[in-house]
């Protein structure tokens, strides 16, 4: 996220029933490594990356940034969240100045199926919703990623339209924070 204005980073970890949504640190390197050499993980977001370039590349303390979280789970990381304002140059938007920001996420093949992403995304709209009362979040995942099409539905996400890029059908919704009445 390029603009948070005057909301405060890092934010106090984030804490969930069962995880715990943080800065990266040095002790995530390797689960780093492995979320973005696995298979599994980059099937729908153009494959792995090649594991020794990964290893060249990537810094001891992986990347702080502002809207990057890391998901942990019993003290180790199992994935990570990222909300990020999207360039103008994308092909799809819900706003016609564009600068919406976008809801990204990426879990070790192990911790799938066991309802992590859904909390551990509830979580980070919740902390994004206060921050930025009133902002709308876009997703964007390709309809054949049945994973993320459930959850992008169980999050509130709604459609906004579907297009190709990248060889495949994309689909992209748009969460908004419920503002209170007056």
């Amino acid at each position: 996220m390029t603009d948070l204005g005057s909301v405060t980073w890092p934010p106090a970890p984030i804490k969930t029933k069962r995880l715990v949504l943080r800065e990266p640190e040095a002790r995530d390197r390797a689960a780093f490594i492995e979320l973005f050499t696995s298979p599994d993980v980059g099937a729908y977001i153009g494959g792995p990356r090649p594991r020794d370039e990964l290893e060249r590349a990537l810094p001891e303390t992986p990347e702080r940034r502002p809207g990057h979280f890391v998901i942990e789970l019993d003290g180790a990381m199992i994935g990570t969240i990222e909300l990020n304002r999207r360039e103008a140059e994308h092909r799809s938007h819900v706003r016609p100045d564009a600068g919406e920001t976008e809801l990204g996420y990426l879990f070790l093949r192990e911790a799938w199926g066991r309802g992590y992403a859904a909390e551990a995304c509830a979580a980070a709209l919740g902390w994004f919703a206060d921050a930025l009362p009133g902002e709308p979040v876009v997703l964007c995942t390709q309809t054949a990623n049945d994973r993320s099409m459930r959850l992008a539905a169980k999050l509130g996400f709604t459609e906004v339209r579907r297009f190709e890029e990248w060889g495949a059908e994309q689909w992209l919704g748009v969460w908004s924070p419920v503002m209170p009445s007056a």
